[in-house]
């Protein structure tokens, strides 16, 4: 799973599972808890942040959609 969000609100998303592929590519549309919106009008994806982004020892993680996320350099 790969998930980029650029400090102009841009998301790039792209996940492998089960054989299949899924991406997103679209503008940052808002907030709901930890939660956010990607997407333009009613074509928007909400992806679900179940543990938003915290510190472990010196890495930053979060996770998103049931995946575990570790902040990687640009």
């Amino acid at each position: 799973m790969y998930l980029l969000i650029t400090q102009d609100g841009s998301v790039r998303y792209k996940r492998l599972k089960g054989g299949g592929t899924t991406s997103v590519d679209g503008p940052l549309k808002g907030f709901a808890g930890n939660n956010f919106e990607v997407g333009i009008g009613p074509m928007a994806t909400t992806f679900v942040v179940s543990k938003p982004p915290y510190q472990d020892v010196d890495k930053w993680k979060m996770v998103v959609d049931e995946v575990e996320l570790v902040k990687t350099a640009n």
